[in-house]
């Protein structure tokens, strides 16, 4: 098999950047008599990269050691070369906490020293010494010293909502590597799949003493999470898995197999019967306690490379009981509503059940709490309560989940209520942030980089030490909004302009990558329209009937503009409202024609950005191939060209969305109009008219929508130029084909003409 003209282009690339540095034959690796797991890491990693650059050299502990040339690996503790090197003040290292992933790279003679505040910091500075090779050996002197700003940095391996995810794949080498190279020094693993099925609970991994009729667990997911911690460990990354508890008893067994004493009633904001009541595991229950008790111990012990769990439980699949309807309950909650599905009393009571029960059996094991979301009047009072939780996270908005933080907007008195526990806990906090894989908001691979320096900054101006995303960025598109992550996290007091305009040459060449630069701009200004205090906005995760994404697989599509718009987008402001009546303003607000003139705004922006991304794609070279590729995984590196349609792609996909989500909000506002005025009055007409003409127009954007789509659907490889599978843009393709075909019977209709139009 021949190798890919893109392998050949970095090996290529990495001989002549050693042959710079005078790196060659005779040189040796020299690691610890006693390495940490992460440092073998990061001696096979740089063995692997000196190899792709013709350079064949050996790992040797220290006590072996006889080369003059040498790679020292390790840290001052574990070394005895680097403690030299410290003594003498060659190296600056010994005074970096442990806790910081801190490194000294550092050229000492013939020596390349890699030193490590940690084990982490080793593999860092090996990382670090790749992208000098590869991209800056012309700069000077190899002397790179660093220490990351944020000290733990969560990521995701593209597994919520996606069509490969956990229960599918597992977590394979390839995406660890990634996640390590981007900085992400803790993964979270999500097991949703669908909403309401059993993958997010205990019960899919451990199995039930109180409860034995519950199904069993899955053994390949056991086996999926127990190699995926096993992997991560020689990475140095935490793993954290998301819960949702406790579970609806009729996805764990059916309700008749549980005794009375162990069920509850919550009247939910949404779903459950015609009435909206469902019955739930009651966590108040003494056998319930029981049982999750015993389960969560068991997970702790038969799990032992998972770090913690991130602890979520309103919605759904996993509901609280509400209090006027359990008497367990109803007991337990003094202050709380007795009439909501969010009781702040019991939740807390359960996490700390669950915390205590964790830490009896680990007691480093961390209960990551989101206690902020659902709850906003009592938020104080729900984290003073639970106790035991090892650290909480929350979003700058309060609520569900954002890809950006508004430059002039306040926090959400939620954020600032959970930071100000976590410091009197002493626990941290986790500034929660979306960069790249928000499907419900964005489309993938969505190119916002500006934003995302922007929320990097806020967060670290808030004094926030730790930052968080659930859905990580999809590895096989490296993605540019991870590149910049990566390296704004670690210093966020450098220039966001400089460090795009240069990642822009490195990526799509000097032409295209200016041009692409400009785009990055536009869709700055399209990011800045929310800018403000306005609590939502399409950016957000949950806010489906506003978004630009083709959501889940293409279930994200807008609605159609025809008439029962205005009851459908009423019904949902209403869901959303009973979900979080503390924000029913908010949510009122995203009716007002101010949030249309946003949208439309911001999709102005975004058709500029996708005018000049398209142009970049042209002057982008077909032949020369980007910069910077940390996810390989066999495939060869995208050419320019290649790459810049895969960020076209992106762009033009939230415009037309964009365009189609304005249409349905103007057709609801001129439905409102015209169900106001008389029914024979002129005005109605005028009105009636200027409906017909919007239908006709956005007949016009579904037919441009399906030309998007039909020319991306004959560019192979499809996903990683287009950021679509070929069976999601067939999907999509169908779902808007219907679209057009129910406007166009809408329009054939005599009924829908305006009575005195010729």
């Amino acid at each position: 098999m021949s190798t890919p003209n893109g392998t050949v282009y970095e090996m290529k690339i990495i001989a002549d950047g050693l042959s710079k540095l005078g790196v060659g034959g005779g040189y040796e690796i020299v690691i610890a008599n006693n390495p940490d797991i992460v440092e073998n890491t990061a001696a096979e990693e740089l063995q692997k990269f000196l190899g792709k650059g013709g350079v064949v050299i050996r790992i040797v502990p220290e006590s072996k050691s006889t080369g003059k040339k040498r790679f020292l690996l390790g840290r001052d503790s574990n070394l005895n070369a680097i403690k030299h090197f410290g003594d003498q003040g060659d190296l600056d290292i010994r005074n970096v906490s442990a806790e910081d992933d801190g490194f000294h790279l550092k050229r000492i003679g013939d020596d390349v020293v890699i030193a490590g505040a940690n084990p982490r910091g080793v593999l860092y500075g090996v990382y670090a010494f790749e992208d000098f090779v590869m991209n800056e050996v012309k700069s000077g002197d190899l002397d790179v010293r660093t220490i990351p700003s944020f000290r733990k940095r969560m990521s995701a391996p593209g597994h919520y909502f996606n069509s490969v995810n956990f229960p599918t794949e597992g977590l394979p080498d390839e995406k660890v590597a990634y996640l390590s190279r981007i900085g992400a020094n803790q993964v979270i693993l999500f097991d949703l799949g669908v909403v309401g099925t059993v993958y997010c609970k205990l019960q899919t991994y451990v199995k039930s003493d109180v409860f034995p009729f519950q199904p069993p667990p899955i053994p390949d997911l056991q086996i999926k999470l127990k190699s995926a911690g096993a992997l991560c460990k020689k990475y140095g990354i935490d793993v954290y898995f998301w819960f949702e508890e406790p579970v609806i008893p009729s996805l764990a067994g059916g309700v008749e197999k549980y005794p009375p004493e162990a069920l509850g009633t919550v009247k939910r904001p949404w779903g459950g019967d015609k009435d909206g009541l469902d019955r739930t595991l009651c966590v108040s229950s003494p056998i319930v306690q029981e049982h999750y008790k015993c389960m969560l111990k068991k997970f702790v012990r038969e799990y032992p490379d998972v770090t913690g769990i991130v602890f979520y439980n309103l919605d759904g699949s996993s509901w609280l009981c509400t209090p006027a309807l359990c008497p367990r309950c109803k007991s337990v909650c003094k202050e709380s509503p007795p009439d909501r599905h969010n009781p702040w009393e019991s939740q807390a009571a359960f996490v700390t059940l669950m915390a205590q029960a964790a830490r009896e059996e680990r007691p480093d094991f961390d209960l990551r709490f989101w206690g902020s979301v659902h709850y906003n009047e009592n938020i104080e009072k729900s984290l003073r309560a639970a106790q035991g939780y090892g650290s909480l996270m929350s979003f700058w908005n309060g609520s569900d989940r954002d890809i950006m933080i508004p430059e002039n907007g306040e926090a959400d008195r939620s954020f600032d209520v959970s930071l100000a526990a976590a410091k009197e806990r002493k626990v941290p906090l986790y500034g929660l942030i979306e960069f790249s894989n928000l499907l419900d908001a964005i489309p993938n691979g969505l190119p916002f980089p500006f934003s995302v320096c922007s929320a990097i900054t806020r967060y670290q101006k808030r004094g926030v030490k730790n930052i968080m995303e659930f859905a990580g960025p999809l590895p096989g598109l490296n993605q540019i909004n991870a590149l910049v992550a990566q390296r704004f996290i670690w210093d966020p007091e450098q220039s966001p302009g400089k460090l795009l305009a240069d990642l822009s040459v490195q990526q799509f060449g000097v032409r295209g990558g200016g041009l692409m630069y400009q785009a990055w701009e536009e869709m700055k200004k399209a990011f800045d329209v929310w800018n403000d205090d306005m609590k939502f906005h399409p950016l957000q995760g949950s806010i489906f009937f506003a978004s630009i994404s083709p959501g889940f697989g293409g279930n994200g599509l807008s609605e159609t503009v025809l008439p029962d718009i205005v009851s459908g987008y009423n019904s949902t402001i209403q869901l959303y409202s009973r979900v979080e009546p503390y924000r029913a303003a908010d949510f009122e607000n995203l009716k007002e024609s101010a949030f249309l003139d946003k949208m439309m705004v911001m999709n102005a922006h975004l058709s500029a950005a996708a005018k000049v991304a398209k142009q970049a794609v042209g002057s982008a070279g077909d032949k020369e191939f980007i910069g910077i590729c940390y996810y390989g995984a066999a495939k060869a590196r995208p050419t320019q060209k290649e790459y810049a349609e895969l960020n076209y792609a992106s762009i033009a996909i939230a415009d037309a969305l964009c365009r189609q989500r304005c249409d349905v909000i103007r057709a609801y506002h001129l439905r409102i109009a015209i169900e106001k005025c008389c029914r024979e009055s002129d005005e109605k007409s005028a009105l009636e008219k200027q409906y017909l003409d919007l239908v006709r127009e956005d007949i016009g954007v579904q037919e441009l929508f399906c030309e998007l789509l039909a020319g991306f659907a004959e560019m192979r490889p499809c996903f990683t130029r287009t950021s679509l599978t070929e069976p999601e843009i067939a999907k999509l393709l169908s779902e808007t084909r219907k679209k057009l075909e129910k406007l166009k019977a809408f329009l054939a209709t005599p009924t829908t003409q305006p009575k005195n139009s010729l």
